[in-house]
């Protein structure tokens, strides 16, 4: 198992690290979803939250790769001054920041589904430029120490694959924005809640592999 895997490890969901700017991140994020609850832009957040409990399932998988692996996840964040590490891969700041990423995405979309930005659909051109530019926060993150990436195929310069694993959801946002119903978005965030307690209720509190 790789160094960083190890300290991840040793971090996980140990509340010794804890800081007190969490609570603002808390109230700056259910600040955001009270906005828009008081303007009833209830695609943003039906979208927003089932992002982020998509987000969670994610990470799940993510550390499940290193229990069975035995070697390393493919990404983990090994400390630097994370007041809280969820899984290997995931630490509360990261939480946060996706707690407000589908809110995001689904507010900088254009009335106008038509409307074009460099001779493309919108409904491409945003998701994917929010993408890449969290792929390019990834890469200093990385640079920095704070994000490691074990696997080569899942470090700079070869990208590509994250790339991709960023921008095809944010693009499904925009895509779930339009076609699907207000009735069929509370179902999917319904579902989408209840898969990532289930799997944190088998694989994380009763297994111990995440």
């Amino acid at each position: 198992m790789t160094e960083a895997s190890i300290q991840a490890l040793s971090l996980v969901r140990n509340p010794e690290n804890m800081k007190w700017y969490v609570v603002p991140l808390i109230v700056i994020a259910i600040y955001m979803y009270i906005v828009e609850a008081e303007n009833k832009n209830w695609s943003a957040i039906l979208l927003g939250l089932g992002f982020w409990a998509g987000e969670f399932i994610w990470e799940m998988f993510n550390a499940l790769v290193l229990h069975f692996s035995g070697f390393a996840a493919m990404w983990s964040t090994p400390g630097g001054d994370s007041a809280y590490v969820i899984y290997a891969g995931l630490n509360i700041e990261i939480a946060f920041f996706f707690s407000v990423v589908g809110l995001m995405i689904v507010k900088a979309l254009p009335e106008d589904k038509n409307l074009k930005i460099f001779g493309l659909s919108n409904r491409f051109v945003i998701p994917v430029g929010f993408g890449l530019l969290a792929v390019f926060v990834e890469v200093c993150l990385n640079q920095c120490g704070l994000l490691v990436w074990d696997y080569w195929w899942w470090r700079w310069p070869n990208i590509w694959l994250i790339i991709v694993v960023y921008c095809t959801p944010f693009y499904l946002i925009a895509r779930l924005h339009d076609a699907w119903s207000l009735r069929t978005k509370k179902i999917g965030l319904a579902v989408t809640v209840c898969l990532a307690v289930v799997c944190h209720a088998i694989f994380a509190t009763t297994l111990g592999w995440v």
